[in-house]
């Protein structure tokens, strides 16, 4: 799953994952502030995170999940920007 670039709170969801492999979400930002980042499975919470985003330079956070971890099936993540102004991407992908 990719988001190409959006601005202040948001998320995705998809009913894409599945459970033998790993899982990795990353998130990058830009602008004065933060985000924090949450991912869940299931209605279960596997990863939080915050990323701190600057003005001059791209902020970056990145978790990796064993496989199982995610299980198969729905997943959400959920962005909450510390600013409207603020603008992030994410993906997560699930490498073999």
């Amino acid at each position: 799953m990719w988001v190409e670039e959006w601005t202040g709170d948001g998320g995705v969801a998809s009913g894409g994952a599945w459970e033998g492999l790993p899982t990795v979400l990353t998130v990058a930002c830009e602008g004065v502030g933060s985000v924090a980042v949450t991912m869940e499975s299931q209605q279960a919470r596997v990863a939080e995170f915050t990323v701190d985003c600057s003005a001059s330079s791209t902020g970056v956070g990145s978790v990796t999940m064993d496989a199982g971890v995610v299980k198969s099936g729905s997943f959400t993540v959920g962005i909450d920007a510390s600013h409207e102004s603020i603008r992030w991407a994410l993906t997560v992908t699930q490498p073999e």
